[in-house]
């Protein structure tokens, strides 16, 4: 689990802005001192008090104090404890090839970098997050670690705030439209009356009413947000009376609980009471859900009696007017989604009603078929949409598969598990897929082709990954295991799973007859998704270990041949991806370049797949160098760094390429100096995943707006001055802070100052922003 020199400088994964964020001053103040002078701090509060969102907006503000960046890692949706290191890894971008995703690599991985990690949601997975943090602050002494959760970690030296709700007029207090732009929960509950109605205003005639709704729902932004949805359908004055009354007879809660908590209690109560019986009964079913649902899943699992599967999408509507459900996305196929709290509130009901092991096994099913037909359809014209589905749905396939684990029968977790092997590998959930086998794998074993089959997808798994001792483990037992049983297609997955094996180690030789008998084999059973996978690995180790690359040729030509004929994608755009490896093998860079623009024009049909557009600017790059273009060359690896940090893969385990690339790298260094390479490499790794692609078909993307042109005149005129601009030209060049101050004989503080006049000056928020428009304009000759 590594990275590049390019992932330096990161602003991480924050979203853009956060919205409905009102006032907080004094919060925020509190918690910027506090992260100064404390390694870890938790903010603690309320369900629906805004704790996420002040995280959120803290994080933003004080993302360039973080020279590695500023992480948010959401754990809402995450159940299981043993996969909170893995959901760190995810979100920081982390590749597994060298160091586990397990609490002593992140610790590696972090060691000597700037980051503030933001852990959003901790509260039921309280034990893991506290023991990851204090095994990761007590190695990484630059590390500052932002939680929140609605209790403390306890742990040494953690720091708490208490996140209180909005401030509200006091009680009985008459106030003016003035008077309540001074409370911020008058402020956000304005902001969002006028998202539903436009035309919303405070006036007079309704200043006493938005007074008295803001105390009655006692500053929390949750249930203001759900309280002024209603406005679809009821008054001020409609919504305030019944949030009255329903809060007046409120006594069921504990009563040593948070008076907010009883009113968001009482507020998600309201909603419940204001639904008719079919629709409370499907939103507790819908609570099975994780991280939403589209119409086919919630017909599937929660059509049975008394509902019947005609009823679901009126139900759904009805929900999703009443704001119980939303609707999310503006993909293809339409999707819904509950806020959490109401999604907890559903599931205490379904398990009142008596369901919950009922639509668990329903819902475990659906997507346990999901991943079969997946699988099953792999090869063919549906290959994009599926995998994108996939992808939409980790959370619930999280869920499914825990409880496939815990409560089915060991065939179905093993087969559920082993089906979604293209889910784990084109996406980089290398990790996660061998979580889930290794946990399928300790049920008590049948003897059954099941059971050879996840042993050597885990052992594929394990290649990819580097652990050649655990795979060539895993795959012994599958051929032992397969020795027993009568005869099956499995036999040749096998014997190309010990292909991969050798050729990720550079045995050529052992692996060629292996790929050449499988592929006989699914071609005599017509298995596609067999034989597109030997023809791409069969030509690139025959071009691999033949005196003349051009050997390998034939095979991959078959293999894109056979793939279009099918309507299949993945394994087309890598085997031109492997041509363009041999070709520029062979010499012939044109027709390596031409082979890798190919693979990335076929990439595009999957939308936002980046394991294939990481092969392609990686092979693009070594054309590049080749052709003595290094800026570009050092550009597109930087490019690929950042595709392979974003799918948590690398080639660095496939020893051949990985070989290929130090000496194309050496050679860059070499021939720009280190300095220079780590710029260009900088550069390309703030790529935007559509503007690398750009810039590996050599198309320029449309010119986007600059606040001022590049040459001095032009940035005088922005009011840069000459020691800024000076400061401007070695941010470019890719230099830190402390090289800027080194360069220029100045203090640190000062050099950060400057650095940041700039980017307020030039209206940026990154440094890489400032490299790339400067580059942009020396390139267009301005």
């Amino acid at each position: 689990m590594s990275t590049a020199t390019g992932a330096r400088g990161s602003l991480g994964n924050l979203p853009a802005e956060v919205t409905s964020f009102v006032g907080r001053r004094h919060e925020m103040t509190g918690v910027r001192r506090m992260l100064s002078t404390n390694r870890l701090v938790t903010l603690t509060g309320a369900g629906g008090v805004g704790k996420t969102r002040l995280a959120q907006r803290v994080g933003l503000e004080m993302r360039r104090a973080f020279a590695d960046g500023v992480w948010l890692v959401e754990l809402a949706e995450l159940r299981d404890p043993d996969l909170v290191a893995v959901t760190v890894a995810q979100a920081l971008g982390v590749r597994e090839e060298a160091v586990s995703p397990d609490a002593p690599g992140l610790a590696t991985f972090l060691a000597d970098r700037q980051v503030l990690l933001i852990l959003d949601n901790c509260e039921h997975l309280v034990v893991a997050c506290a023991d990851l943090a204090e095994t990761l602050l007590r190695t990484c002494p630059q590390l500052r670690i932002l939680v929140t959760s609605r209790q403390a970690l306890r742990i040494a030296g953690e720091a708490t705030l208490t996140v209180q709700p909005l401030s509200v007029p006091e009680a009985d207090q008459a106030c003016t439209p003035g008077d309540l732009a001074r409370y911020e929960a008058a402020s956000l509950l304005v902001e969002r009356a006028a998202a539903v109605l436009p035309s919303f205003e405070v006036t007079d005639a309704n200043c006493t009413t938005v007074t008295a709704l803001c105390q009655a729902l006692e500053g929390v932004p949750l249930a203001i947000e759900l309280a002024v949805a209603r406005l679809r359908v009821l008054t001020l004055d409609q919504i305030l009376e019944r949030l009255t009354d329903r809060y007046r007879l409120l006594t069921t809660g504990p009563r040593n609980a948070p008076a907010r908590q009883q009113t968001l209690r009482a507020l998600i109560d309201w909603s419940w009471d204001l639904c008719d019986e079919p629709e409370r009964r499907l939103w507790s079913r819908l609570s099975v859900f994780s991280g939403g649902f589209e119409l086919d899943a919630a017909e599937q699992v929660c059509a049975f009696a008394p509902l019947a599967p005609e009823s679901i999408l009126d139900l759904i509507a009805s929900l999703v007017d009443q704001s119980v459900v939303s609707r999310v996305g503006d993909g293809p196929r339409a999707r819904y989604k509950m806020l959490e709290v109401v999604r907890e509130y559903g599931a205490a009901r379904l398990a009142e009603a008596g369901e919950q092991g009922e639509v668990a096994r329903r819902h475990g099913e659906w997507f346990a078929e999901l991943a079969r037909y997946g699988d099953e359809h792999w090869v063919g014209p549906e290959q994009a949409a599926l995998m994108m589905r996939l992808r939409h749905e980790q959370a619930n396939l999280r869920v499914a598969l825990e409880h496939a684990v815990t409560a089915g029968p060991p065939e179905t977790a093993l087969r559920f598990a082993a089906d979604l092997q293209n889910h784990w590998f084109v996406r980089g959930f290398l990790s996660e897929g061998r979580h889930w086998l290794d946990r399928a794998l300790a049920m008590p074993p049948p003897r059954h082709w099941t059971r050879v089959r996840a042993l050597r997808v885990a052992a594929w798994i394990a290649c990819v990954q580097g652990d050649r001792v655990r795979a060539e483990a895993l795959l012994a037992d599958a051929k032992g295991l397969a020795a027993e049983l009568p005869p099956s297609v499995e036999l040749a997955f096998l014997a190309v799973v010990e292909g991969n094996i050798a050729m990720f180690g550079g045995d050529h030789a052992r692996a060629l007859p292996l790929f050449e008998e499988a592929y006989a084999r699914f071609r005599s059973l017509q298995v596609r998704s067999g034989e597109t996978w030997c023809l791409a690995v069969l030509g690139l180790v025959r071009g691999l270990s033949s005196a003349s690359p051009t050997a390998g040729y034939a095979d991959l030509i078959a293999c894109r041949d056979l793939a279009a004929a099918h309507g299949e994608v993945w394994w087309r755009s890598f085997a031109m991806w492997a041509l363009s490896v041999l070709r520029w093998r062979a010499g012939d860079n044109a027709g390596a370049a031409q082979a890798a623009k190919e693979s990335l024009e076929v990439g595009k049909l999957v939308e936002d797949e980046q394991f294939g557009v990481g092969l392609s600017l990686e092979s693009l790059g070594w054309v590049a160098a080749a052709e003595r273009r290094d800026q570009r060359a050092a550009q597109l690896l930087g490019a690929s760094d950042r595709m392979w940090r974003a799918m948590h893969a690398s080639l660095s385990s496939f020893r051949t390429l990985h070989d290929f690339h130090d000496e194309c790298v050496a050679q860059l260094r070499e021939r720009l100096g280190d300095r220079a390479f780590e710029a260009a490499f900088a550069r390309g790794a703030a790529l935007s995943r559509a503007d690398a692609v750009a810039l590996a078909l050599e198309r320029v993307p449309a010119p986007r707006p600059a606040p001022a042109p590049a040459d001095t005149a032009g940035l005088a005129e922005l009011g840069l001055t000459p020691r800024e601009r000076e400061v401007a030209a070695l941010v470019a060049e890719g230099l830190t802070n402390r090289e800027i101050a080194a360069r220029l004989v100045v203090a640190q503080r000062t050099a950060e100052g400057h650095v940041e006049n700039i980017l307020s000056k030039l209206g940026f928020t990154s440094r890489a922003q400032v490299a790339a428009w400067l580059a942009a304009q020396s390139r267009s000759g301005t």
